[in-house]
């Protein structure tokens, strides 16, 4: 668009270490999991993250091993999980230990306390984030954009949402790109996916005492704020909010949210650039109970055949899509369609085919960032002050703003699977 700056500093022109990656995932069901003492909420991460189809292909890979600076020191995330997906994914049918992971909780977050239920979704953040600094060569800053560039996990999770504010009187805009690694998304006014996802990216006035400062303007006038994605990850992790304040103070919203089998992102994005954005759900992570702190978090896993199976510690059963359909999911996970990835940039970026058939991961940047449509909620799962003080970057030009679509998405579960009472003696009747 005439008239408006295009610095992305995301643009993926140069090879990183994870431009090429190779694997074949699980074609069958593995192990389930020892619950150690209320570590459902862990147990449930880990399937999830087990059947991830391009982190579990490159931990297979045994990569991470040969190059770990970390090991040697103490202890490594990235090398307890390559561990734990290889034991998981070798023993069909038998079940394992996840002692590892579990005595080095300390390690993943100091605010995490042993034998103590923690909200899986928190965890699989903190997860995440050592997986991050465990791939990063030494020297390099976790939080700086040449560490996303170069990290596994940003390839794999990564993606970049865009705020946008309008002035209403010159019509310049203010845009500020963020990276993020999941969304959250409110569901107090919504019953579905897709509407949370509309309310995410509806446009915000800011007006009266919360007037925006304008720099051509040079002074506050009403403005609009918008939130889109700019650039879609490989794999998209959807948490829905529900719980409504922190601890076993906390309540929790119970209702259903409708969700698919599949997913398609392009009417919440807004880089021309990024393909058709399309998803395919391949895990799903339920809390039963009423807060965080108590209740019981189990999960289900779609494997080859679109075989579904439900992963509830040590039980692990085959279940019908429809049954996990119905669930009140808590996280979602869904991963790029192949046909979706298209040209972005000066790349071509190839995503592995539909679980469990992965093939390779090229490079998951994006093109130049352009200067056109909508916008995402500030309840990103990454977004926010932080990520806006250590990788945001501004750009200022002209507005047209786009469409938002609405497409019908579904919802999962598996009724209940109580077995182990120190994790489910609060688990609702």
């Amino acid at each position: 668009m005439a008239g408006c700056s295009n610095n992305s500093r995301y643009a993926s022109t140069s090879s990183g270490p994870y431009d090429s990656l190779t694997w074949s995932a699980a074609p069958r069901i593995g192990a389930g999991l020892s619950n150690l003492g209320n570590t459902c909420f862990l147990n449930a991460v880990l399937q999830c993250l087990t059947y991830t189809p391009p982190l579990a292909g490159y931990l297979e890979s045994g990569q991470h091993r040969v190059t770990c600076k970390l090991l040697s020191a103490g202890f490594c995330a990235m090398c307890a999980l390559q561990e734990h997906v290889r034991q998981a994914l070798g023993s069909l049918g038998g079940v394992i230990s996840p002692l590892n992971l579990v005595k080095n909780l300390r390690c993943i977050s100091k605010s995490f306390r042993m034998w103590q239920q923690e909200d899986a979704h928190e965890y699989m953040r903190y997860l995440i984030e050592a997986l991050h600094n465990c791939c990063l060569p030494e020297g390099t800053v976790a939080n700086s954009t040449s560490a996303q560039d170069r990290s596994l996990v940003h390839k794999i999770f990564g993606g970049r949402l865009r705020s946008q504010v309008k002035c209403t009187i010159c019509s310049t805009c203010s845009n500020t790109y963020d990276p993020f690694l999941d969304l959250s998304l409110e569901i107090v006014r919504a019953d579905s996916l897709s509407k949370a996802l509309v309310r995410f990216t509806a446009v915000e006035a800011l007006q009266g005492d919360n007037k925006y400062h304008c720099s051509n303007c040079q002074k506050k006038v009403r403005a609009l704020k918008q939130f889109t994605i700019d650039k879609s990850p490989n794999i998209l992790t959807i948490q829905f909010k529900r719980f409504s304040g922190s601890g076993s103070s906390g309540g929790k919203i119970d209702k259903k949210v409708e969700f698919g089998r599949t997913l398609d992102m392009k009417p919440y994005v807004s880089n021309p650039q990024d393909g058709d954005a399309k998803y395919s759900l391949y895990a799903v992570l339920v809390h039963a109970g009423w807060s965080t702190h108590s209740g019981h978090y189990y999960c289900f896993v779609r494997t080859d055949g679109d075989t579904w199976h439900a992963l509830d510690d040590s039980r692990v059963k085959p279940v019908s899509e429809r049954s996990v359909l119905d669930q009140k999911a808590y996280i979602l996970f869904y991963i790029r369609d192949s046909a979706s990835r298209g040209s972005t940039g000066a790349q071509q970026s190839t995503l592995l085919s539909l679980f469990p058939a992965c093939k390779q991961l090229l490079s998951d940047g994006a093109g130049e960032t352009t200067d056109d449509v909508d916008t995402l909620t500030d309840e990103c799962g990454d977004g926010g002050s932080q990520a806006r003080k250590e990788g945001g970057y501004h750009v200022s030009h002209r507005y047209t703003r786009g469409e938002l679509g609405e497409e019908p998405w579904d919802v999962i579960d598996s009724g209940q699977m109580r077995r182990k009472p120190i994790c489910c003696s609060h688990l609702r009747a």
